[in-house]
């Protein structure tokens, strides 16, 4: 259930306008014209939602005797088209999520654009970002259902059948997208999947990296990627594994996942960590099996909507939970870490079991400036990230107002993200878990600004007893009940 992040996107065009609501009109259509040129067909609700941000901007984020301004850019990234409205004033104004007569303004947003983030740049302003597919071609509208139905009907393939597996190149995208088609038909969890050009754009950028396994008559039957922020990354998410149904005997799982392993280690990579579901313990025990270790648990993740109806699961509408793995593939450097108190067990646990170099470091006293973050809701899992580049001073009170805000919007799960390896994370952290914010999980080495991610969970009237959620060691079922102990209300 990966998620790519657009870190790769070109600046096209840039406008600085004054704070004036009259000069609004030709700024958004000449955003409407650049985004059509860019490849967007449908731009009907974008002037909508780009007035709706300005105007935010220009009513609440200037004094009334400043004379403000705001950035309008215009970006291409892979696959898609962004929107980004900065300005210097006051954050957001949160107070305007409520329902009107368009209702609120995530969902106003969301008619227009595919994912929406908020983003505080601490004394640098604030930045809204509106991101857009491209209208690439879906393979679902041209292959016919009786492919999908064939494959999942056919008669299991002999082991004895030669496969290879090797790098997938660029230019075969269409291919993977019709390999999953064939195996999952419109089942599959990550949308992107279907646009063969969208792929395309991931794999040339180096924000995606395939391997495949493929027939001797070239037909792909499985597939497993490396995700990776940056091309320079030093540690990927491993994800977006498929298998032909017809091939499911033949262990192509951990054959590609050790693929990618000696294929990231000799890119200078240090480890994959991955999501495996916790509905079941087959996909848990499998990367044990492959030398992974459980580093958390992610409670809710999975929508109530994605079943797993194969191994006669049913959850009754409850949304279902994952576990974080991570697999080492060559060795890290020492890294020294700030754990705050109320989560020190945990990363302790984690650290020592999976035999991390981590130090735990003395926190200095320093004085915390504003706080830096942003907001991502996706919509599709209902669920957002709120992630922390630089905690500061106001950190506990801007996760405060941003829990408080996606809660009214209903959205069921928030995921906290910390830089561990921020001396200032302990001090500014201090009365989170006074907001029912509890220990997610650790991923090394995964934060943008360097260091460990320190991901926290919040749960908002989500239901997940320790029934639901499956463990596959001694190890995974000791963290996970501290990760209730947690969650319950004192």
């Amino acid at each position: 259930m990966a998620e790519i992040e657009a870190t790769q996107e070109e600046q096209v065009v840039r406008v600085t306008v004054s704070a004036v609501a009259g000069l609004l009109p030709p700024v958004i259509e000449f955003v409407k014209q650049m985004a059509q040129r860019l490849g967007l067909g449908d731009t009907g609700q974008i002037d909508a939602a780009v007035e709706l941000v300005c105007m935010n901007v220009i009513e609440h984020a200037f004094g009334p005797e400043e004379d403000g301004s705001f950035d309008v850019r215009v970006l291409r990234g892979p696959g898609r088209v962004v929107v980004e409205i900065e300005d210097q004033g006051l954050p957001f104004d949160y107070s305007r999520l409520q329902a009107g007569e368009d209702g609120t303004v995530l969902e106003t947003l969301h008619r227009a654009f595919d994912e929406v983030r908020f983003v505080n740049l601490g004394r640098r302003g604030n930045r809204v970002e509106l991101l857009k597919h491209l209208p690439h071609a879906d393979v679902r509208e041209d292959l016919p259902e009786e492919e999908h139905r064939k494959t999942v009907e056919a008669a299991a393939v002999s082991e004895d059948v030669p496969l290879e597996i090797r790098m997938m190149l660029p230019e075969e995208s269409f291919e993977l997208s019709r390999c999953v088609y064939r195996s999952y038909g419109y089942s599959y969890d990550w949308d992107y999947i279907y646009y063969p050009e969208r792929i395309r754009e991931l794999q040339e950028k180096g924000l995606m990296r395939s391997c495949v396994a493929v027939t001797p008559e070239g037909e792909f039957v499985g597939h497993l990627a490396v995700t990776v922020e940056h091309p320079d990354s030093p540690v990927g998410e491993a994800g977006q594994a498929v298998v032909d149904p017809r091939f499911r005997g033949h262990h192509l799982f951990p054959k590609m996942k050790t693929f990618m392993a000696e294929r990231s280690g000799d890119l200078g990579m240090y480890g994959l960590y991955s999501e495996a579901t916790a509905v079941h313990p087959y996909s848990q025990r499998g990367n044990l099996q492959l030398g992974a270790r459980e580093t958390g648990f992610l409670l809710g993740y999975i929508p109530a909507s994605v079943s797993y109806k194969q191994i006669g699961e049913e959850r009754e509408g409850r949304r279902g939970s994952v576990a974080l793995f991570y697999m080492r593939v060559m060795g890290e450097p020492e890294l020294e870490i700030f754990p705050p108190v109320s989560y020190l067990e945990e990363v302790r646990l984690v650290v020592e079991r999976n035999g991390l170099r981590r130090v735990i470091g003395e926190v200095p006293e320093s004085t915390l400036r504003p706080s830096r973050m942003s907001v991502e809701v996706r919509q599709d899992h209902n669920l957002a990230f709120i992630r922390v580049d630089e905690p500061g001073d106001d950190l506990t009170e801007l996760v405060h107002r941003h829990l408080r805000d996606l809660s009214l919007h209903r959205v069921d799960c928030v995921y906290v993200d910390l830089p561990l390896s921020h001396p200032a994370t302990p001090g500014a952290t201090a009365g989170l878990e006074n907001l029912g914010v509890f220990f997610g999980g650790l991923i090394p080495e995964a934060h943008a600004g360097g260091g460990d991610v320190l991901r926290l969970q919040f749960l908002n009237n989500v239901e997940v007893q320790p029934g639901d959620v499956s463990t596959a060691s001694d190890f995974g079922e000791e963290l996970l009940g501290l990760i209730f102990q947690q969650n319950i209300p004192t």
